[in-house]
């Protein structure tokens, strides 16, 4: 009878244990809601690029600038394209990372959503 009466008391617990918290069900921590870092693309004219090796540099140099997303380079058009965020990087930022890399920035101008590369 001992026994038969631990195992009444342990589905007690376990009943109101269920209760208390939904039934188990949707128990899970809800995150809040991520906020979406607001982002820009510009397009930087470069002057200096002369190889894979060039657009790399740039991509590394650029890469290191708080807030920088994402960088392509490309030698042959002379270009980078950024995605950076507002709040953490901006455009003095941007071409000073590429004139401490050695090369020249140049022109830098926005990129509207539908031009990405």
């Amino acid at each position: 009878m001992t026994r038969t009466k631990h195992v009444l008391n342990a589905l007690l617990c376990l009943m109101i244990i269920l209760a208390s918290c939904g039934g188990g069900k949707g128990t899970e921590a809800k995150k809040a809601p991520e906020a979406v870092a607001e982002t820009a693309t510009v397009s930087l004219s470069i002057e200096g690029m002369t190889c894979t090796g060039c657009e790399n540099t740039i991509c590394t140099s650029l890469e290191k600038v708080p807030g920088v997303k994402s960088v392509t380079a490309s030698h042959t058009d002379g270009k980078a394209v950024i995605e950076f965020e507002p709040g953490k990087a901006d455009t003095a930022m941007l071409k000073e990372a590429v004139n401490g890399a050695g090369y020249k920035a140049l022109k830098i101008s926005a990129v509207a959503d539908g031009e990405k590369e």
